[in-house]
């Protein structure tokens, strides 16, 4: 099963930063740590990571 994250509060940065799981630039912030990331990458981190 997918993961799906609601990032509606989600904020978007200044300028792009390595997203810290797959080091392409990312406009985006995790809603909780509010660092670079992509929100596809953090779904499949979440599946791959399931226990």
């Amino acid at each position: 099963m997918r993961s799906r994250l609601d990032w509606s509060k989600a904020r978007v940065g200044a300028e792009p930063r390595p997203c810290v799981l797959c080091g392409k630039p990312a406009l985006m912030r995790s809603p909780d740590r509010d660092v670079p990331c992509h929100k596809t990458c953090a779904e499949q981190w979440l599946d791959q990571h399931k226990q």
